[in-house]
């Protein structure tokens, strides 16, 4: 009798050993659970964040393209039109463009490669040009737009007309009207130097101004 009880009573601890060990059992694999699931949070939102910190920079990149790729012709520039300024004969008018002494003599505006951007050298013959129209009112101006040889012909055409229409965008904003000035591009097919190095490439990346009628 003893023994049976013996027995009886050691069953009973063992199961009530074997009840813990599964209890236990399960609580670590809830916790492995939410460890996992935590881990996965974390792991999604660091994704999250550097996905939005990447598309940050990316915006700025463009921003700062696109602002680089905007003409700088209208940043500082004022109007030149002075309605108390007398017209002049066209005689004196042409005097003053074959005139090496003047600034008017300088017909060109040069560029770095791939870019239509009138640069600040290039300011103070923009406006003597643009006062030399105003005081004109008669006179004309023809721009043309040219590039280097490299590139394809349908680029240097559409490279250059973009350089010859910065330049009459920066005239307009000086007062000069539009209607005044003709901007057409010549790609390639002009070029002032026939060499195929540095410096005859940078010859050929320029817009010519010129005065129908007066030259």
């Amino acid at each position: 009798m003893k023994k049976a009880v013996l027995l009886l009573a050691l069953a009973v601890l063992a199961t009530g050993c074997a009840t813990q060990d599964v209890t236990e059992q399960s609580k670590a694999a809830v916790e492995q659970s939410d460890l996992l699931e935590s881990q996965r949070k974390s792991e999604e939102e660091a994704k999250r964040a550097q996905i939005a910190r990447e598309q940050e920079e990316l915006n700025r990149q463009l921003e700062e393209q696109k602002q680089r790729q905007q003409p700088e012709t209208t940043a500082e520039v004022k109007p030149l039109r002075d309605p108390s300024v007398a017209e002049r004969p066209l005689g004196d008018a042409r005097s003053q463009l074959k005139d090496p002494a003047s600034p008017l003599s300088k017909r060109s505006v040069y560029y770095d490669f791939d870019r239509y951007d009138v640069k600040e050298d290039y300011r103070g013959l923009v406006e003597a040009h643009a006062k030399f129209l105003l005081e004109n009112k008669t006179a004309k101006m023809r721009i043309e737009g040219n590039c280097d040889e490299r590139g394809s012909t349908e680029y240097n055409l559409a490279l250059g007309q973009r350089r010859a229409d910065g330049v009459k965008r920066a005239l307009t904003v000086l007062g000069v009207p539009a209607n005044r000035i003709e901007a057409v591009s010549y790609g390639e097919e002009k070029p002032k130097s026939s060499g195929q190095d540095e410096d005859s490439y940078a010859e050929n990346r320029r817009s010519d101004m010129s005065y129908p009628g007066l030259e």
